[in-house]
């Protein structure tokens, strides 16, 4: 983990930025002392009392038992009010959607899970969210907690300054305004992510953040995307738009096309629908497979992987052919951003047959100075990471003091 860093008390630093400053460190500590604070921070003692007496009041954080002391009063210890303050997550997925009302320990004190009524539109999406965001907030009124505010995640490319949803190949939405439309359902305040970004600050707040400091998240479902931790910070480039591993163009000499209408992307060739796709095509050329025996309603990337761990020799190929893809994408981030872990996560990984052809074919590619120091890691969450990511939007919030 990093070391702590040093804050001086300078008179060009905000009072918001100290406030900032010490709310990160109070909630880092797990717990501390007000001399500690002093101490880290730099800050003069006047300015610290005044800022806890602030955090205070706004319920952030709260005094504790008493410390031990050799002589003296005891030092007060002071924490991050993690338990009694909650919030509301939600993932808008291509299959299901996924809501949780949480505390800010990640905690899901109440969830709920339904199939995504992709078929209705963006108003029957946003009424079904509508209506999951109101049983959310009765749960909570029942319990006599209030809700700091909500947090969505959703498959498609976000405007980070806006929260607009520019375009999402997978619900075919363009420039659809998520907040907007839910403000109808609640007052509080409602913050937008892409999925697999707010998967690498579920990670950082809650999960691998704990241990490194440079880390990528990759999402391997009905899509594919990735989130970028360069320093403990989520990089997200000029709006927004970094990640976007699942739309660059890895064989451009492919007969595939991806949900954005590109051919030869990562996602036409190697995601839950993409592997789908070529499956269906293929079985209606008369391709020898089992698979030919299923439905094309049930065929599933679940199924086409059972048919290859059964030994089908046209699952084998598919799945390795999408194994080295990944393979491939995960070499590029690695050599591009130099990360300590990289996570996976998503619905293609419900099994180890795809994840150690991914490695292997890894390995294959990887320069030396990279073969054996990135670890290679499952999500902490499994299929609730972006959920929890939602959830880690507004934890982000909170520490700013937005």
């Amino acid at each position: 983990m990093s070391a702590d860093i040093f804050y001086s008390d300078k008179p060009e630093t905000s009072s918001t930025q100290n406030k900032v400053r010490v709310l990160e460190l109070i909630r880092n500590k797990k717990e501390i002392t007000r001399a500690d604070i002093i101490k880290l921070t730099q800050l003069s003692a006047p300015t610290v009392t005044r800022i806890i007496e602030a955090l205070l009041e706004k319920k952030m954080i709260k005094h504790d038992e008493l410390g031990s002391s050799k002589k003296g009063r005891p030092p007060q210890i002071i924490r991050f009010d993690s338990k009694n303050n909650y919030v509301i997550g939600i993932d808008i997925g291509g299959t299901s959607v996924r809501a949780a009302l949480s505390n800010l320990d990640g905690e899901f004190i109440f969830e709920i899970h339904q199939s995504t009524a992709i078929d209705h539109g963006f108003d029957g999406v946003i009424e079904q969210v509508g209506d999951l965001i109101q049983k959310l907030l009765g749960r909570a009124e029942a319990r006599n907690e209030g809700v700091f505010g909500i947090g969505v995640s959703v498959c498609g490319i976000v405007n980070s300054k806006t929260g607009i949803v520019v375009y999402s190949p997978v619900f075919n939405w363009t420039n659809v305004d998520i907040k907007k439309a839910l403000a109808k359902y609640t007052d509080l305040k409602i913050t937008v992510g892409n999925d697999a970004q707010l998967i690498a600050l579920g990670e950082l707040f809650y999960g691998i953040g704990k241990q490194y400091d440079h880390f990528i998240t990759m999402s391997l479902g009905y899509g594919i995307g990735s989130g970028i931790v360069v320093n403990r910070q989520p990089f997200y480039g000029w709006e927004g738009y970094t990640g976007e591993i699942g739309h660059i163009v890895i064989d451009s000499h492919s007969k595939w096309k991806g949900r954005e209408g590109i051919y030869g992307t990562l996602e036409a060739v190697a995601s839950g629908y993409g592997i789908e796709d070529i499956v269906k095509e293929m079985i209606k050329t008369g391709e020898p497979t089992s698979l030919a025996d299923i439905s094309s309603v049930s065929l599933t990337t679940k199924s086409v992987t059972q048919a290859a761990i059964g030994g089908d020799k046209f699952a084998i190929k598919i799945i390795d052919s999408a194994a080295d893809y990944i393979g491939i994408s995960i070499d590029t981030l690695i050599k591009l951003f130099n990360p300590q872990a990289v996570s996976l996560s998503g619905g293609l990984l419900r099994n180890d047959y795809l994840i150690e052809r991914i490695k292997k074919k890894l390995e294959s590619v990887s320069l030396a100075p990279y073969q054996g120091k990135v670890a290679i890691l499952p999500s902490s969450f499994g299929e609730e990471a972006a959920l929890m990511g939602a959830v880690s939007l507004i934890l982000q919030n909170i520490l700013r003091l937005e």
